[in-house]
């Protein structure tokens, strides 16, 4: 009976994408300058109000745009092109009628985009009540962005690692909190990888290349009653080309230093009456040397989108994006083999590396000067590499039942796998024969919602969502009994949650407040071991499922035309990882060369817990040309999951038998100040800059006894971007970041290691040689680490100056 329902539903759907008439809602209009004249290319995306999906055409010659098909309501309609103030209009469309809009836009000013990452919905720059960054298109193109991450790090309040150049690891900290506590989604919806010992995104981060993103928002403070698990510190939303309009898309090659190749390309555009709108991108990315000269990255990754209108009312989107991944990696940094009179005895210890000289003696055999060096930093390891893919796949089906109801059912699949090799060849610790581990995790999501505009003022969406995750590991350590170590662990649980949103605005819409919540329930199975002689430990114990409830407010209040002033509360969790609940360890004993099997995991594991607030001010001057804006905030952690070897488990009370392993722990504080200002003066400039204090702390020493203070957080950090069209033809780009001293734990010493700060300046120019209508090309260059400074990421050496020059076509 459900197939013959649901195919029922699918002929009805199918019978009613026939055209049934013409139908006349929609909005025209012309866009246009300050002078009266067509602005042509122009991009237009149209949002219903209470939804985050967009439809998206460009300006014709005549600077004259259409959306047709529509069902009445409530739009926002967003009109930019490059030179200009992106502006956003609210929109009533009414049946039956074509709604005639005219748009200006300005030459200069801070442009007003629709927002979708603040409240899980649309709304105008005006309405969002809590911190959001907004990474546009020309933006990342204009910076010649390879690895999104890159992106962010000029926002305030985030912290971007990358440990030693292309598809190296690089790790995101938002706020002072530690990189679990960041959630990345993709179309609103998370991304993570399953096989990881947290659960997060962090091993895929360095894999997320630009090749089909629209933009990037990025949503500070907390955000799990809307997102779930992760969405603590914030939330970076990475957001698809939605496509539509006349075909259109860029190629790019490029090549420089560190041995680099980069080919890209995006097509996108409407058919079928733009009923079907598509987009779709293609990337390769080829690094030969790296840094040290075998740190070679390869990825191939493609992106896609594709939504049908069936009717107005009825429509299917999917989209997916998948990359394939090798990198070859270096020895982690340590202070492991340093003479122990270079070592201060004090809690705190400066890192002052190992001289490049002295890198090159260890690695040919030699002992090194090590002078007043205090760690090792990253030396190379010629047979040390990962391997690494995912496919991220979703459809969702919407359904637009009255101009003010609709509902929506979703899924979602991502799949991970990550292939780390290791063998006999390089300096310090390594195994005697090739050792192989491997972790892939999938996870599939479906979810269920719907909303109504009950009323002029509130806005209501409600909702379920589940979940099913899996985890695989597979380790071998490829040695000759007994010193064999080889298993195979395979662990699944489902989640169940549902959901509310509500929006609710007064006083002519300059008050609005934003209300959510959302229940979490998790059910864990048995893991599986493969492994001869090990006993399941987690047989046969039964224990409750954790469970995870938060709640959200946040207020806006348009105090004057040009004043704004926010807030926001909130409490957020990170659920416990499959790998924390269940993960297990295998080591060969030091005396009898026996495999021993040692749990880590428990079960028992309560979700990571936060409360937030923060609060701010955004205040525009000079006719909208200058945007001031403060932020601050106040995050209390209020239990964190910590790996303990130290003494706080006892094997003879712990009912896994376990001597070290993962359990519920104190947690810290982390507060600070984020400042930032936009300024577009006039067309041909726009400059940003950004500030950001952050003092973040532990309740308790678990890592280093008598240290406080939260690793790899610098206290201050400054950044900056600057975009200046010299001609018509010639722009350039200046980019700029600086993080503060931090401090690290290195291998060898329970210390805390003082790292001097760091910055990295990266300017881009671009000259247009060739253009006809839409079609452009042109040259462009970009330096990177301008000044060539020597600076190390957590003891891992960063490039110098690189330098990459290639050809761009647009169409």
């Amino acid at each position: 009976m459900r197939i013959r329902f649901a195919l029922s539903i699918f002929l009805v759907a199918a019978s009613t994408a026939a055209p049934q008439g013409q139908s006349t809602t929609g909005i025209t209009g012309c866009v246009k300058d300050p002078q009266g004249r067509a602005i042509r290319g122009a991009q237009l995306q149209l949002y219903r109000q209470s939804a985050r999906a967009a439809s998206t055409t460009l300006s014709s010659d005549a600077g004259a745009f259409r959306f047709e098909n529509l069902e009445a309501g409530t739009f926002f309609l967003e009109a930019g092109q490059q030179g200009f103030q992106t502006a956003t209009l609210t929109v009533e469309v009414k049946r039956g009628a074509m709604r005639d809009v005219n748009i200006m836009l300005q030459l200069a000013g801070v442009s007003q985009r629709v927002i979708v990452t603040a409240a899980d919905q649309a709304q105008t720059a005006a309405e969002v009540s809590k911190a959001v960054s907004v990474i546009s298109h020309d933006e990342i193109m204009n910076r010649n962005v390879i690895a999104l991450s890159e992106t962010l790090s000029t926002i305030p309040g985030v912290t971007i690692r990358n440990q030693g150049g292309p598809g190296q690891y690089t790790s995101m900290s938002i706020r002072g909190l530690r990189s679990a506590a960041g959630a990345v989604l993709i179309d609103g919806m998370r991304f993570r990888d399953a096989s990881t010992s947290q659960g997060d995104s962090t091993a895929l981060f360095a894999e997320l290349n630009f090749i089909n993103t629209d933009h990037v928002e990025l949503l500070r403070g907390s955000g799990s009653s809307l997102y779930g698990t992760d969405a603590i510190g914030g939330a970076v939303n990475i957001v698809s080309d939605p496509g539509g309009g006349p075909v259109h898309g860029d190629l790019q090659a490029e090549g420089g230093t560190l041995g680099l190749f980069r080919g890209r390309g995006s097509i996108a555009g409407g058919a079928l009456g733009d009923r079907f709108k598509y987009s779709a991108g293609i990337l390769h990315l080829n690094v030969t040397a790296g840094v040290d000269g075998q740190d070679a990255n390869r990825s191939s990754g493609i992106q896609g989108f594709g939504r049908y209108d069936f009717t107005p009312k009825l429509s299917l989107s999917g989209r997916f994006w998948g990359s394939d991944d090798f990198v070859q990696v270096n020895n982690a940094p340590t202070s492991s083999g340093i003479p122990v009179s270079n070592i201060p005895a004090t809690v705190e210890v400066p890192a002052v590396p190992l001289t490049p000289g002295g890198v090159r003696t260890l690695l040919a055999g030699g002992t090194p000067d090590f002078g007043n060096a205090t760690y090792i930093p990253d030396v190379n390891d010629p047979d040390s590499r990962v391997s690494s893919r995912f496919g991220n796949a979703a459809f969702i089906f919407r359904d637009l039942l009255t101009p003010a109801a609709s509902w929506q059912a979703s899924y979602q699949l991502v799949h991970t796998q990550r292939i780390y090799e290791n063998g006999p060849l390089g300096v310090g610790f390594q195994p005697a024969a090739l050792s192989f581990s491997q972790y892939i995790g999938t996870i599939h999501t479906a979810e269920l919602r719907g909303t109504a505009q009950v009323a002029s003022w509130l806005n209501l969406t409600a909702g379920y969502e589940f979940e099913r995750e899996d985890y695989f590991d597979h380790q071998d350590n490829h040695l000759p009994p007994p010193s064999l170590v080889a298993e195979r662990t395979r662990i699944a649980q489902n989640a169940n949650s549902g959901f509310f949103a509500a929006q609710l605005a007064f006083l002519e819409r300059r008050l609005q407040v934003s209300l959510s919540g959302r229940a979490q329930t998790f059910s864990l199975t048995t893991p599986r071991f493969e492994y001869a002689g090990s006993e399941n430990p987690y047989a046969g114990i039964h224990v409750n499922a954790p469970k995870a409830l938060t709640g959200d407010v946040s207020f806006a209040y348009l105090a004057l035309a040009n004043t704004k002033v926010r807030a926001h509360f909130g409490n957020s969790y990170r659920a416990p990882s499959l790998y924390e609940r269940f993960g297990a360890g295998f080591y060969n004993d030091f005396l009898t060369g026996a495999v021993v099997f040692s749990p880590y995991g428990d079960p028992r594991l309560a979700p990571d817990r936060y409360n937030s607030v923060d609060g701010g001010i955004d205040q525009y001057l000079f006719g909208g040309r200058v945007e001031l804006s403060g932020t601050f905030f106040y995050t209390r952690i209020a239990q964190l999951i910590a790996f303990d070897s130290n003494g706080g488990i006892n094997p003879s009370a712990d009912p896994f038998g376990r001597s070290s392993g993962y359990l519920n722990g104190a947690g810290g504080i982390s507060r600070g100040v984020e400042l930032s200002m936009q300024a577009h003066p006039v067309s041909s400039l726009t400059f940003y800059t950004s500030y950001a204090y952050t003092n973040a702390g532990n309740d308790q020493d678990s890592i280093v006894p008598g240290f406080f203070h939260a690793f790899d957080v610098p206290r201050h950090t400054v950044s900056a971007v600057v975009t200046k069209s010299w001609t018509r033809r010639l722009a350039t780009t200046f980019d700029y970041f600086h993080y503060s001293s931090y401090y690290d734990p290195y291998i060898g010493y329970l210390q805390a290691y003082l790292s001097p700060g760091y910055g990295q300046a990266n300017l881009t120019g671009s000259y247009r040689f060739w253009t006809t209508g839409e079609r452009a090309a042109r040259i462009y260059a970009k330096v990177g680490n301008l000044f060539d400074r020597t600076y190390y990421v957590s003891g891992n050496l960063a490039p110098r100056t690189t330098f990459v020059a290639g050809l761009g076509y647009s169409f």
